[in-house]
């Protein structure tokens, strides 16, 4: 006598999940193998989650949220090590400002004291003390956050009433790994080193902020939120998380 016996399909040796860590959504893989233990790693290639050939999605993300601290400290490790080195005005490497990269030149101008000036392509860094590259850096750091900061603003008027919300408070941030958050009262924080990428990303960095006013999760919702003004976000996500490794970080002292 033969008989059928029915089950569950075999589970593949490798699955790509997300899940969500306090305010960030972050993406996994699933390894399976002949094993019996379970386990996490976390490196260049992100967060993967090991275990047997029955691992199930719900043991995964168990582990994960067990360890949610750890999981998130180690991948902000991970990612400032990936981070360029000090960028330096006397340095080769020019500076990206929405995503377009820009020679960086000081000057001399004992006269007229620090201002920058932008032409075309170019920054024109003057600064009353010749060779002082702390001053001149301080001067291009709050010289980008009122970029930023205008830029945001403008995107944000634009941006809000389209999704019919409201914000309270806007400021900027500078954390080296979080590009924005939302609080509950409508206060938005995004990353002033946002001025760095392209304009298209920015804008979904703030529709993804502004869209947490209506959810605040990572619901279905939420993201049919996003998608409704910005149908490529799975795109952008990916291209965010490229542009980590490109941020430059100006060095003040």
């Amino acid at each position: 006598m033969n008989f059928l016996l029915f089950g569950t399909d075999p589970k593949p040796s490798e699955q790509e999940h997300s899940v969500t860590l306090s305010d960030r959504i972050v993406p996994y893989t699933i390894k399976r193998s002949p094993r019996r233990r379970l386990s996490m790693t976390i490196d260049h290639r992100g967060l993967r989650v090991l275990g047997p050939m029955n691992l199930s999605l719900r043991q995964s993300e168990s582990l994960i949220l067990t360890h949610e601290s750890w999981v998130i400290q180690k991948l902000d490790e991970w990612r400032s090590e990936r981070l360029n080195g000090s960028w330096s005005i006397h340095g080769d490497i020019p500076l990206p400002i929405f995503g377009v990269p820009h020679a960086v030149k000081a000057m001399h101008h004992a006269a007229r004291g620090s201002r920058i000036e932008r032409l075309e392509n170019t920054l024109l860094l003057y600064s009353p003390t010749p060779n002082n590259a702390v001053r001149s850096h301080k001067s291009l750091v709050q010289w980008l956050r009122q970029e930023a900061l205008t830029h945001f603003e403008s995107r944000i008027d634009e941006l809000a009433p389209r999704m019919d919300v409201r914000i309270s408070a806007l400021s900027l941030s500078q954390a080296r790994t979080r590009w924005g958050s939302c609080t509950s009262h409508g206060h938005i924080r995004l990353n002033w080193r946002l001025v760095h990428l392209p304009r298209d990303l920015i804008d979904y960095v703030i529709v993804h902020e502004l869209a947490h006013l209506k959810e605040m999760n990572h619901s279905p919702r939420f993201w049919a939120v996003v998608e409704s003004i910005y149908p490529t976000h799975k795109a952008a996500r990916k291209a965010l998380r490229g542009h980590i490794a490109t941020l430059p970080l100006i060095e003040l002292a």
